[in-house]
């Protein structure tokens, strides 16, 4: 954590000649915008709302975290910075549990050493956005559900469901991959115990999600809306004539609305655009996939303007070597259920959802963790010789 709190604490930084913003100073992404108006919105007990016009424009669970660390400690952004260190600071503890239990304590050590040092974690805490805080949600539910894997209990199965449901709360795109991941679960230990576990683990979701939708359906005079109004807008951001791969909210602005179509109507009529580009041009909506996956997994910063010699250094060098580890890790891994279910399903999972969606390497940053697990076991395997012997069911 002393690495996370002295960048923090850093009045500006500059890396290979490029400033990161300092706490005092306005975020550079329009989502950290969009959460810091919520976050007061809520405070002035207007609700987590991003607008008169907008108020299912984002998931709230970002914005109640900014809201309460403001109404702790003041509106300045070092608090919240400090504050996302500490949550780094859980998410490494958690990640080396997790590979303790699926690998053994040398893994365990080498994934605190890593993760408390990987540039990409550190930068992130200093950046108003939702990675730090989910990131922690999703490898803490992840480890209830090793718990409720190897139990077969509901206990732990729907303590992972309460965090999965936090999580997406934070991030609307995890909500299919609960669903992935209870699949896959039954898949891996096809018996009655099991089916139940997994059922408690969606009820779980259901029941932390079951608030935001019936705000939902009153704040938009009776739609029903699980998670948010954009995803249309991000569906279309991604596949319309001038789509890159990349962000570009500019296309979705442009697109005309008659004007009696509420948000949700709005979002519909993108989505539908979107789906109806990718039907009538299949081939590059494929090879739009293929450049979104490329931005996903990047070496260096997709923006130009993030691509200075040094920069691309200090965090591409990392990235390749945590990528080659967990590459040796998954071969010397075999066939575990338990880690290809844990470690390596959530991965793919964001690996494919943003070859539909936008890619960028800040939505690959909340599983790096899992990967770094996995790059531990490909270097301490090696070292030994042959694979490391997890910890039992039972502890032991």
């Amino acid at each position: 954590m002393g690495f996370v709190v002295a960048f923090d604490a850093l009045p500006s930084l500059t890396i290979g000649g490029q400033r990161v913003p300092s706490p005092g100073q306005q975020p550079l992404f329009g989502d950290s915008a969009d959460y810091l108006r919520m976050a007061g919105h809520i405070l002035a007990g207007r609700g987590p709302i991003v607008s008169d016009g907008c108020r299912l424009g984002r998931m709230p669970g970002y914005a109640f975290f900014l809201a309460a660390v403001q109404w702790l400690f003041g509106p300045r952004l070092l608090a919240v910075r400090l504050v996302q260190a500490v949550l780094a600071t859980g998410t490494v503890a958690v990640a080396a549990w997790l590979a303790r239990e699926l690998f053994g304590r040398r893994e365990a050590v080498w994934v605190a050493v890593i993760a408390a040092v990987y540039p990409t974690f550190i930068l992130y805490t200093g950046l108003v956005l939702t990675e730090t805080l989910f990131a922690l949600l999703l490898l803490g539910g992840l480890a209830c559900l090793l718990r409720a894997v190897r139990r077969g209990r509901a206990a732990p199965a729907a303590w992972a469901g309460l965090l999965f449901g936090l999580a997406t709360l934070v991030r609307a795109s995890f909500l299919p991959g609960v669903l992935v991941l209870a699949v896959a679960w039954v898949a891996l230990r096809p018996r009655v115990c099991t089916l139940a576990a997994a059922a408690c683990l969606l009820l779980a979701v259901a029941a932390t999600l079951v608030p935001w939708v019936a705000r939902n359906q009153i704040a938009s005079s009776g739609h029903v809306v699980v998670t948010t109004s954009r995803a249309g807008a991000s569906l279309y951001e991604a596949l319309n004539p001038k789509a890159d791969g990349g962000p570009m909210l500019i296309v979705v602005t442009e697109v005309p609305h008659p004007p009696e179509l509420d948000e949700v109507e709005r979002d519909r009529q993108l989505r539908a655009l979107a789906v109806r580009y990718a039907r009538e041009h299949p081939g590059r909506a494929l090879w739009l996939g293929l450049v979104k996956f490329a931005r996903t997994w990047n070496v260096v910063p997709n923006a130009r303007e993030f691509r200075s010699p040094l920069l691309a250094i200090g965090l591409g060098v990392p990235y390749v070597l945590v990528m080659l580890g967990a590459a040796l890790g998954v071969w010397r891994a075999g066939r575990r259920g338990e880690v290809a279910l844990i470690l390596l399903l959530p991965v793919v999972y964001y690996a494919l959802l943003h070859t539909v969606f936008v890619g960028s390497i800040r939505y690959r940053m909340p599983v790096m963790p899992l990967l770094v697990a996995l790059a531990a076991h490909g270097v301490c395997a090696r070292g030994r010789g042959q694979p490391s012997r997890p910890r039992s069911v039972d502890g032991s």
